[in-house]
């Protein structure tokens, strides 16, 4: 399994940001390899080529747990893994974002190394959008 740890500041406050964080639809909207969210939030559609590399179309979302603000979204060959540590500071809020990804079944000996060379990008590009969301508020 791959993961990457970031932490950033928003002039935002702590409630809504946590608001919007628990909103999978928000959050998916911030990954760069997603296309589309449904309109409930819980199915992102995987972009091509990312969807034709790891056989997976779509992902099924759930907040696992809220305080830290847990997710995972799953699909037929892929398992991403989210965490975030929200916390009121001086500057605004202080989000600390983990980020996990790991290939299932069958293609997991070609996604997983793929993956640790990719989740570094990947949580960059993720935090600077979900920074740029939620400081629009």
């Amino acid at each position: 399994m791959a993961e990457a740890e970031m932490e950033f500041t928003v002039p935002v406050s702590a409630d809504e940001v946590k608001s919007r964080i628990r909103d999978m639809g928000f959050v998916g909207r911030c990954f760069k390899f997603v296309g589309d969210v449904s309109r409930d939030g819980r199915i992102w559609r995987v972009k091509a080529p990312m969807s034709a590399i790891t056989q997976t179309k779509e992902l099924e979302t759930r907040v696992l747990s809220q305080d830290p603000i847990e997710w995972e979204a799953e699909g037929k060959h892929l398992l991403w893994r989210g965490v975030f540590e929200v916390e009121e500071s001086e500057e605004g809020t202080k989000i600390k974002v983990r980020l996990s990804v790991e290939g299932l079944g069958s293609m997991a000996p070609i996604i997983n190394p793929m993956a640790g060379m990719q989740i570094e990008g990947q949580l960059r590009y993720f935090a600077k959008k979900l920074r740029e969301e939620l400081s629009r508020t």
